[in-house]
Parts: C-alpha cells; structure tokens; sequence
C-alpha cells in the first residue's frame, strides 16, 4: 500500500506543478456590435512592449491566434522592421505612418500595450487541521490514502509573505476604414507575475481573439 500512496502523491504534485503558472485576467471588454463587418480588413499587429523579444513573441501569437479565426493579420515587427513602437512619434511622422499602411492595403490596427505595473504584498497562510491527508476525498479514500486514517491531522499553521507583480496590459482594435470612431474593440487584462513573454502572450492572444467571435 506504501507503494500505491508514494505512486498517488507524485501524481498529484505533478499536477499541481504543471497547473502553476501566471494568472492572466480579463478586467474590462467592449466591442462593436457590428465588430464582423470588418473582419475582412487587412490587420496590422503591434505590441509596445519594452524588449523586442517581448514584442516578437506577442505579435506572433496575437496574429497566429487571429489567422486561425480566419483574420488576414501581420506582425508589425516582419512587416515593417524598422518601425519602433516605443518612440513618441510627431504629427507628420503619424500622417507619413498612415499614408504608409494604407500604401500596403492596411485598414486594421491590433495594439497592444502595457498601461501600468504594480507591485501587490501577499501573505498566505496554511496549517491547522485537516479531516484527511487528501482533502480533495470524502469516506473510504479519505480513510485509505490518510496516514492517519480518517481522524485527521494537524499540521503546525504557518505564513508567507511575498510580491506580486501585477501587469495591466491593454489591446485597442481600429478600423481605419470607419468614418468617425474607429475603435471597433478593447480588452483590458491583468498579467499576475509573468515569468517571460513566451508564457505569457498564448494566454492573452486567446482572450483577445474572444472579441472577434
């Protein structure tokens, strides 16, 4: 039985460790009712992010995810590799960006930025009694896999105090055919301690491809 309870825990950490990840939250959405007449518009993909790295990989998942759905997008950063997304850009260089994109038959925009981060002070707690060693059982298995049976157990309570980094990141969508509004969409998300761009941005392109469906 030693055997079948040590085979059972290393399942259920296995588990737990292959859930843990970054929390990525949707705070705020809003989207044109008539969001689909545009979805045959030629979108441009742009992420404003602090590393090019960050932004490739944004911009391959947000336009991947997108051309699953059936969008014609392209990442900013193989269409146009000299455009930096960080510089303030002045009037005229804005009106010569446009003329540009529409000399490429773009009337789309997906842009994507980070808006704000802050930091969060956390304490968890953990300890106290337990009715069983596996509490996600009831009755006999409860029982079987507990070392103690199905008295329960006390384990000595305990705290952790740590940071959380919290990222709010924000993608706006044009229509640069509209006349008056463009904004056809907007998703606000909340990013709980990214580790790095590469495990982040699959999660946000699959909020933000919910806004054309």
């Amino acid at each position: 039985m030693k055997s079948s309870s040590f085979s059972f825990v290393v399942l259920i950490l296995s588990f737990l460790t292959l859930s843990c990840g970054p929390s990525v939250s949707v705070t705020d959405s809003w989207k044109a009712p008539d969001i689909a007449d545009s979805k045959s518009d030629h979108f441009l993909v742009m992420a404003r992010v602090d590393d090019m790295p960050g932004r490739q990989r944004f911009e391959q998942e947000i336009a991947s995810r997108l051309r699953e759905g059936g969008l014609d997008a392209m990442e900013s950063y193989l269409k146009f590799p000299n455009l930096n997304l960080n510089d303030k850009m002045s009037p005229a260089e804005i009106d010569e960006l446009e003329e540009m994109l529409a000399r490429e038959g773009i009337n789309g925009i997906v842009l994507t930025v980070i808006k704000d981060v802050k930091q969060e002070i956390k304490t968890t707690s953990s300890g106290g009694y337990h009715a069983g060693y596996y509490p996600y059982f009831d009755g006999y298995y409860g029982a079987y896999y507990s070392p103690y049976g199905s008295r329960g157990s006390y384990i000595p309570s305990s705290s952790r105090t740590y940071q959380s980094d919290i990222y709010k990141l924000e993608t706006v969508v044009f229509d640069l055919d509209r006349k008056g509004d463009q904004m056809i969409a907007i998703i606000s998300v909340n990013i709980t301690d990214p580790k790095s761009a590469s495990e982040v941005a699959p999660k946000y392109s699959q909020k933000l491809a919910k806004q054309f469906e």
